[in-house]
């Protein structure tokens, strides 16, 4: 989840939202708030919404940094990673990372980070945007993601938007099926395509995800899941919870 987002009333908070709909426990990082659609190239995020909300639940706020690994110049990447270095002490768990927004190239511009991160505590997690390249849109592959998962068997990978729609969601089943540290974000996808991953990967890597309230909205994202008719209540709960909740107690 995000902090802000259209599908947000301005007269609720997102612990409010959350309760709406049965929500106990959200991933949570911050959302870009200029009108700008492609960030500079030195710009990193500020986070303090994220710390203020989380604040009001902590026992049921995961906090992630949404990280431009690409701060320009090379003088500044020190103070690049002191920036995660600083919200780990606060509590964040894991990095998101956007390769759109930031031009972020997968694995190149990743190295660093993996490294950073594995050093730092192996039991933080990196959660990739990705989605299908296009002429227009800086995605990114299966592959790609799977030469980050051989290179850092150890670090813990979620692909967000894994069933963004039905042909992504084979590639993404095909190729990385075979790293265990990967696992698979549900929102924004196609429900077909969610069940064909939980016929490639299992359905014990696939994480219930929103993307609400910036991208689209929560009893949307719950529909996607529950109006596959060929899970079983027990495989949907372990997708909308057990499985989630596993990954954030180690």
């Amino acid at each position: 989840m995000h902090t802000a987002g259209m599908f947000l009333d301005r007269k609720k908070n997102i612990i409010e939202y959350m309760d709406q709909f049965n929500v106990e426990k959200a991933v949570l990082t911050t959302i870009n708030r200029s009108k700008e659609v492609i960030f500079p190239k030195d710009h990193q995020l500020p986070h303090q919404d994220v710390i203020e909300i989380a604040k009001l639940a902590p026992e049921r706020l995961y906090k992630f940094f949404w990280f431009n690994p690409k701060i320009k110049p090379i003088e500044l990447e020190e103070d690049n990673y002191k920036v995660l270095e600083e919200h780990f002490n606060q509590g964040f768990i894991g990095v998101k990372l956007h390769p759109f927004f930031n031009d972020v190239n997968i694995p190149e511009d990743v190295i660093k980070l993996g490294s950073f991160m594995q050093d730092y505590d192996k039991n933080l997690m990196l959660f990739i945007h990705s989605t299908p390249k296009s002429s227009r849109f800086k995605g990114v592959t299966p592959s790609e993601i799977a030469r980050l998962a051989k290179k850092y068997p150890d670090l813990r990978i979620i692909v967000g938007h894994a069933a963004f729609c039905i042909e992504y969601a084979v590639e993404v089943g095909m190729v990385l099926n075979k790293f265990p540290n990967v696992f698979f974000e549900t929102s924004c996808s196609v429900s077909q395509g969610i069940y064909l991953l939980t016929k490639t990967v299992g359905h014990e890597r696939i994480l219930f995800g929103s993307d609400s309230p910036a991208a689209t909205a929560l009893p949307v994202e719950i529909h996607n899941i529950l109006s596959i008719p060929r899970l079983s209540d027990e495989i949907k709960q372990d997708i909308f919870y057990n499985n989630i909740d596993k990954l954030l107690s180690k």
